[in-house]
């Protein structure tokens, strides 16, 4: 099995979240998984209080 490239801190992501897709900056990354900043708006959509999520590797892809 080829494993995914991994993502480093300040790279922007996209991923799919709730039927959609979202990108956002990486500001740390862990052993299974990249902490992702989103934008207000998308926080705002997900319903989430903080602009932070996780993504689990692999589950994203590396737009720049």
């Amino acid at each position: 099995m080829k494993k995914a490239e991994t993502a480093s801190v300040g790279d922007t992501v996209l991923f799919d979240r709730r039927n959609g897709q979202y990108e956002g900056k990486v500001f740390q990354v862990r052993e299974n998984s990249v902490l992702v900043e989103l934008s207000k708006d998308a926080a705002k959509v997900l319903g989430y209080e903080m602009p932070n999520t996780v993504v689990r590797h692999g589950r994203y892809s590396i737009i720049s």
